[in-house]
């Protein structure tokens, strides 16, 4: 089967981003509606941190999210897409986290997490326990508006969740830092990319 890459997405600024990579990967890329394609090999959610939808975004993913984890290929949920699956999946909406938020452009505050154990995320990374990172977020999950499906695998000292994934899934994973952004992320989170990206070709 030919890697099929689903992509939802409020408008065409990851799929050009994705264009020239999965090019490279001879990765075809479509975007979703409510139908998931029966051919896809994985599925992106994905929008910027704190993006805001107009009207013109009403896609209703539940049925596209049902039928990819059903189909068990891997789902990745990246920045605002995390708080879309998390919703998706009956979990509660994203609030104000101000504490996470940038004061300044070129300014991103710090923040403590914690890399939970033997979780994929974690794994993937290749490391756990605390450290500190850049947040760059205005909104986020807490532990209670999780979605009883999922589990928090990376989570800040305030008791955001900075990362969730699937348990019994193969791979559904939902990050709260933005995998496209240009700004540095602490070594091994660009690990969660590319293992994303390896399970969507078959490698």
């Amino acid at each position: 089967m030919n890697p099929l890459l689903a992509v939802a997405a409020p408008d065409d600024l990851v799929l050009e981003q994705l264009t020239v990579e999965c090019d490279n990967n001879e990765i075809a890329i479509e975007r979703v509606d409510a139908q998931f394609p029966p051919n896809a090999t994985g599925l992106l959610i994905y929008a910027p941190n704190d993006a805001t939808f107009d009207e013109s975004f009403d896609l209703d993913l539940s049925e596209t999210v049902q039928q990819a984890i059903s189909a068990s290929v891997p789902v990745l949920a990246s920045a605002t897409g995390m708080h879309l699956l998390n919703a998706t999946l009956d979990g509660g909406d994203a609030r104000e986290s101000a504490a996470h938020d940038h004061a300044f452009k070129d300014e991103r505050r710090r923040s403590s997490i914690f890399l939970a154990p033997g979780a994929k995320v974690s794994s993937t990374i290749g490391g756990s326990g605390w450290l500190s990172i850049q947040c760059d977020h205005r909104n986020g999950i807490s532990q209670a508006d999780l979605a009883t499906d999922l589990m928090p695998s990376a989570i800040s000292d305030d008791r955001v969740v900075e990362a969730f994934e699937m348990p019994g899934h193969k791979w559904v994973i939902g990050v709260q830092w933005d995998v496209f952004s240009a700004n540095p992320m602490p070594r091994g989170f660009d690990a969660i990319w590319m293992a994303f990206m390896e399970r969507v070709t078959g490698e």
